[in-house]
């Protein structure tokens, strides 16, 4: 087993041997990999090649038919993954999609407590001014009370990556984050994402891409997957290097 492979205290996600399967398809096909950490990782490889099944495995969202899940310590089937679930921050496009575009972005920031899609319980006073942090943090907080669906996709991420990490979580996992936003607004993004990463108690984050300009300096490791299983792994300057770009990709 390589040293990404082993469960060790210092990994937070080791996954062996996952087996998912689709319409008769392998997903992911005897999946094997881990984290450290220290390391932030970039996720790339075309569409279908299974980079978003994996993170819903991690998030607890999707069940593989074989293999083993450890996140944080815990191994999956013998913890309470809601529990676990508010320690693993969420930013895909399924959550933008099903939240309700009427919410005020305080709500949608608050909907994390309990990693739901939108809040509807009670803005309590020690609730609102955690949300208002956030908020300042992620540099929109005037827009506390404004709808989800009347604010641009800059600030919709916002809200939505501050719903992810209103638990202060320890595993962060973007789906193709930047897709809908344009070039002013993703160097605004890149460089909250950088400025994040070097806060007290950041999270991991595991990220995945199409897009090689996502790849921000503060990537460590990187892997590239083809037909549910992993081409390359390994640094940030192994994996982005035109050779291994060359080979993965033509």
């Amino acid at each position: 087993m390589s040293e990404h492979n082993a469960v060790s205290p210092r990994s937070l996600i080791s996954l062996d041997g996952l087996v998912v399967a689709r319409d008769g398809r392998l997903v992911l096909d005897a999946f094997s990999w881990a984290t450290r950490r220290g390391e932030h990782w970039f996720i790339l490889g075309a569409n279908g090649c299974g980079k978003t099944t994996l993170l819903e495995i991690i998030a607890g969202y999707l069940w593989p038919r074989e293999g083993r899940v450890h996140v944080l310590g815990h191994r999956y089937g013998r913890v309470n993954l809601a529990d676990l679930r508010r320690r693993i921050g969420y930013v895909s496009p399924w959550i933008f999609n099903s939240m309700d575009r009427g919410m005020p972005l305080c709500r949608v920031v608050a909907s994390g407590i309990d990693a739901s899609v939108g809040f509807w319980g009670e803005m309590i006073p020690v609730l609102c001014r955690q949300v208002r942090n956030i908020l300042k943090t992620l540099g929109i907080a005037e827009f506390y009370d404004q709808p989800f669906g009347c604010c641009s996709s800059g600030q919709q991420l916002r809200a939505i990556l501050g719903r992810a990490l209103i638990n202060r979580p320890s595993v962060l996992l973007l789906d193709e984050p930047f897709a809908q936003l344009d070039i002013s607004a993703r160097l605004s993004m890149y460089s909250l994402f950088s400025c994040l990463v070097n806060r007290p108690r950041a999270p991991q984050i595991i990220m995945v891409t199409h897009h090689l300009e996502d790849i921000r300096p503060f990537f460590t490791h990187g892997m590239i997957m083809r037909a549910g299983k992993i081409l390359h792994q390994g640094r940030r300057s192994a994996i982005l290097s035109p050779a291994t770009l060359k080979k993965a990709f033509g």
